[in-house]
């Protein structure tokens, strides 16, 4: 059963950097909106699963968020829960329902996610917030998360010779990118100059290398049985989830994100596919130096040779492996619960 699950519906609020709406109106507005999107219709009542996911709780004020979107769908008959892996929460989320579904257990799943960063008030405020996924290690000296990727990025470019002019070109190739997506959080090109001059947040990492706080939410809606609401679903053929040590210095290679690699190396083994197989990839860039370091951990590029796929061109939108068409979290935002869905 688990290679007929499919994706039938999806719906998106604009990710803003401060929305007007309150964290439960884009909770309600995703979760009642996907139905409408469904290609043969669904009814609310057909769900028999939901599963939410957000960051924090700090974000947005609100907690028992999964028997909220039972309410706002009608359908308390529904199994749901809420679930946090900090930036994979999202994708945790798509990762549990599908294995649910798999088990035969449950026929359809509603996942939302969500995330209102903006109702902290200050971006130092959120930022402590955000240090909280750090090892207590790195949270008791207040590392926050620009500061960790800033080692890894030091480290990268000291082992393999990229520049902050490579750092650059991803945040460039993104902004483009989010210009031809009207859900995305910023809609204007930046050149390489624009990035350079922007101030360190933490060296070599600058205000234009790293990802907005963004409020936004998304709903998708999987199926057991696709065909039966959609000609045309999209199947989830392959997923894996992996972690590595939390704290930065614990880990092998500092310069690599090894739960990545292995992740992808799960879902290429379960799908039957390589990463030249892939016509499109959306991926985690955070921060400029995280898609770099991918583009290698998911066989795009050889250890230390992933900086010269941009300089290639290679992942831009007309290249031959285009990455972040939507504008990644750098440029479409990064409301981190809603972000993996």
């Amino acid at each position: 059963m688990s290679s007929e699950i499919g994706v039938v519906g999806a719906y998106s609020t604009k990710y803003e950097a401060r929305s007007q709406k309150e964290t439960h109106e884009m909770i309600r507005e995703v979760a009642t909106s996907v139905f409408k999107t469904v290609d043969k219709g669904m009814e609310p009542e057909e769900v028999d699963l939901i599963v939410v996911s957000n960051y924090s709780d700090s974000f947005g004020n609100i907690l028992h968020t999964a028997p909220l979107v039972a309410s706002y769908i009608g359908n308390l008959r529904a199994t749901g829960f809420r679930v946090e892996n900090a930036c994979a929460a999202g994708t945790t989320a798509v990762f549990l329902a599908w294995k649910l579904l798999s088990s035969g257990s449950f026929k359809n799943a509603l996942i939302v996610g969500f995330e209102k960063m903006s109702a902290q008030g200050s971006t130092a405020r959120a930022g402590e917030i955000l240090m909280r996924t750090a090892s207590p290690e790195e949270y008791r000296v207040g590392a926050p998360f620009v500061s960790l990727y800033a080692l890894i990025a030091r480290e990268y470019m000291r082992r393999y010779g990229a520049t902050e002019e490579d750092l650059a070109l991803v945040a460039v190739k993104n902004h483009e990118n989010a210009t031809r997506n009207p859900l995305a959080q910023f809609q204007r090109k930046i050149t390489v100059e624009d990035v350079l001059k922007s101030p360190y947040i933490s060296k070599p990492i600058k205000l234009l290398d790293s990802s907005p706080l963004s409020d936004g939410a998304v709903a998708i809606l999987l199926s057991a049985e696709p065909r039966k609401y959609t000609d045309t679903p999209v199947y989830i053929k392959g997923l894996g989830l992996r972690h590595d040590f939390p704290a930065v210095y614990q880990r092998e290679d500092m310069a690599a994100l090894k739960a990545a690699r292995l992740a992808a190396q799960d879902a290429y083994r379960m799908s039957g596919v390589s990463p030249k197989d892939i016509d499109v990839f959306e991926i985690h860039d955070a921060f400029t130096i995280s898609e770099i370091v991918l583009y290698e951990m998911l066989g795009l590029a050889a250890r230390g040779e992933g900086y010269k796929l941009m300089r290639e061109g290679v992942t831009s939108f007309s290249g031959s492996h285009p990455v972040n068409p939507s504008g990644g979290l750098k440029a479409k935002g990064h409301p981190i619960g809603a972000t993996g869905v």
